[in-house]
């Protein structure tokens, strides 16, 4: 196989400048970086492949065909997304690598499980790290990352009460945990039929961070918070890591860096309302104005660590029937225009918060380095121009073709992201576009 080579405007660590970076397909590493004067298309940037660290594949292991009412549930969540479509999806998208989350049905909490699930995720055309789900008789068994659930009701992957989540989380001392952080008391207490930004408050958010800085103390944790979405919370996180000795790193959405919630009605980063309120619901819920402003100002300084889609591909019935969650594959490279042309993000921290940062967290999932653009790193590689823009209609992207995510629809319907995915490149496979 035919080495391959890749130019344009290159994001490294201290700054950005021509080059081009030679490949070999064979083994999908990066042979060299030669610097250059300069490159014919300069609107194009080349970044070090972009993570996605919190993606909902929904795909399972296929139960019993005899069990026909665990059959139905796996052939709905297939329907809306399966590790070969959200794969396509990450590619159009500029991912290059994404790690799976274990709510199944039948979570990977047991070595035997968290394989079969590993075995279905080889189906997707970019790489996949599963996550292992943490149930309340689970065991750590090797190095992996592993997912806490916390909310008001039970399921094969929620707790519901602190004490049970310590009692669980003696046995992980020391390991890679990340948290979904709602407190499951405050969710009982607000619990009703009203909008999930009136029944999952900010307090439920900051109660259930407070209590997993503690634990972590207490367990001596590596410890994730995903998809923080307050100032409070944040700034709990900030607060700890000034005297930790182990940081706790968190994450924030594309939806609640551009969407926030004022009076019921839900508004886009232009100020515009939005009607559709139902298909942007989601767990923990949009915030108002003041957190969405403070969530970019703290991902642009450093004080959150990554940006992570939480890609939830629920259908458009299911969003009608009350689904939290929304998808954002297809659209992630895109949104990191937006940051870029009207949040003055630099692309060296576009780098850090998409590449750098989750490449450190799953250093230990890796068999080659990524997150930066070095001979003997992966040949993933997310091409970017930011001269153009990308706009969904539908389940199109214009001038494109479709999304690829098989639930079919964007919460960026109708808004113009300012740039285009122009080429991703996975472990030395070129896509084009």
């Amino acid at each position: 196989m035919e080495s391959l080579s890749i130019s344009g405007r290159a994001v490294f660590p201290d700054g950005v400048r021509p080059a081009e970076i030679h490949v070999d397909p064979l083994s999908g590493s990066i042979v060299s970086v030669k610097e250059l004067q300069r490159v014919e298309d300069d609107g194009k940037i080349v970044f070090p492949g972009f993570i996605d660290i919190h993606v909902h594949a929904r795909e399972y292991p296929r139960p019993a065909l005899s069990n026909s009412q665990s059959t139905s549930l796996w052939d709905a969540a297939c329907r809306k997304e399966t590790f070969l479509t959200a794969g396509q999806a990450a590619i159009n998208g500029g991912v290059t690598l994404f790690a799976a989350m274990p709510n199944d049905p039948a979570p990977p909490d047991n070595a035997c499980t968290y394989k079969q699930k590993q075995l279905i995720a080889a189906s997707s055309p970019c790489p996949v790290i599963p996550f292992a789900a943490i149930t309340g008789t689970s065991e750590p068994w090797e190095d992996l990352p592993y997912k806490v659930y916390l909310d008001a009701g039970p399921s094969a992957v929620n707790f519901t009460t602190w004490a049970d989540l310590e009692n669980a989380l003696a046995r992980y001392k020391g390991c890679r945990i990340f948290f979904h952080a709602e407190d499951p008391e405050t969710l009982r207490k607000f619990q009703g039929d009203g909008p999930r930004w009136r029944n999952r408050p900010p307090g439920a958010e900051i109660l259930a961070v407070e209590k997993i800085l503690e634990i972590t103390a207490k367990f001596g944790l590596h410890s994730h918070i995903c998809h923080v979405s307050t100032e409070k919370a944040v700034s709990l996180i900030c607060d700890y890591n000034s005297g930790a000795q182990v940081r706790v790193t968190c994450e924030v959405t594309p939806h609640h860096l551009f969407f926030s919630i004022s009076n019921g009605d839900i508004l886009a980063a232009e100020s515009n309302v939005i009607l559709a309120s139902e298909f942007l619901d989601c767990n923990p819920p949009l915030r108002p104005e003041s957190d969405r402003r403070f969530l970019l100002d703290a991902l642009q300084n450093g004080v959150v660590d990554v940006l992570a889609s939480d890609h939830a591909p629920h259908t458009i019935q299911d969003k009608r029937g009350g689904s939290p969650g929304m998808p954002h594959l297809d659209t992630l490279g895109p949104f990191c225009g937006w940051l870029i042309e009207q949040c003055g993000f630099g692309l060296e921290r576009v780098a850090e918060i998409l590449s750098a940062a989750p490449a450190m967290l799953f250093r230990h999932d890796l068999e080659l380095p990524h997150g930066i653009i070095a001979a003997g790193c992966a040949a993933s590689l997310s091409l970017l121009d930011t001269g153009s823009q990308t706009l969904v209609e539908g389940n199109q992207i214009k001038g494109r073709g479709p999304l690829r995510t098989r639930c079919g629809w964007s919460p960026f319907e109708g808004i113009a992201l300012p740039a285009r995915v122009v080429g991703t490149l996975v472990r030395g496979k070129y896509y084009v576009f």
